[in-house]
């Protein structure tokens, strides 16, 4: 309940950053934060991160969806770290409910729900998205990414109910549980236009919590 109850607390921290999300429509094509023109058809892998100094680090993701099931829709999030691909499943519910009132302010009742956004391992691919986290972090993998689906805490950062269905960008804030300490906070960004996935950490302090919950301990 306390950390639920500190969930809630934060959540007022992205009204902002939905606001401005909701503002990114479908079109022709648009530039997404790499810097790089992206379209609906892209078939090439963008690299990882194009700062790999930065503070916050920013992931981008391309988004091939490869299945549905009767809840949510199945997608493969890939990129290049130099020259291996990395990235994992990812799982996104259907008609997420809207975290934001029409008033602009955070609904913490309906906003926040555990997996409504879940990453799980596509083996080596994972793996070497595990490595290219550790070494952009400063750490050593020693292992693969975990096998069981990380499910982490999820605030809705949107004034409407998510619908798959349509090309457009929805934003997320992302709670990632270690077994010890405080989760990672994480936005992230579905664009079902551009066809992308982003994870942008809150800022470096949760690096470790991060690499943490990406190997399950």
């Amino acid at each position: 309940m306390k950390k639920i109850l500190s969930y809630c607390l934060l959540a007022s921290t992205v009204v902002g950053f939905a606001a401005c999300g909701n503002a990114n429509k479908s079109g022709g094509s648009s530039t997404d934060s790499t810097g790089s023109s992206v379209s609906a058809s892209a078939s090439t892998l963008n690299q990882l991160t194009n700062d790999p100094k930065g503070s916050p680090l920013h992931f981008y993701f391309n988004m091939n969806e490869v299945g549905q099931t009767d809840s949510s829709v199945v997608y493969d999030a890939k990129s290049l770290y130099n020259n291996d691909t990395v990235g994992f499943k990812l799982e996104v519910l259907k008609n997420i409910e809207a975290g934001i009132t029409a008033q602009n302010t955070p609904d913490n009742d309906k906003g926040f729900r555990v997996g409504s956004l879940r990453i799980s391992s596509l083996g080596l691919v994972s793996d070497n998205f595990l490595k290219a986290v550790g070494d952009l972090y400063g750490m050593q993998a020693g292992g693969p990414m975990t096998d069981r689906a990380i499910s982490p805490m999820v605030f809705s950062s949107n004034n409407e109910t998510v619908d798959l269905s349509k090309s457009k960008s929805y934003n997320f804030k992302l709670f990632f549980d270690q077994a010890n300490g405080e989760p990672a906070e994480f936005f992230a960004v579905v664009d079902n236009y551009k066809k992308s996935f982003e994870l942008t950490e809150k800022d470096s302090t949760f690096r470790n919590a991060f690499f943490n919950a990406l190997t399950g301990k």
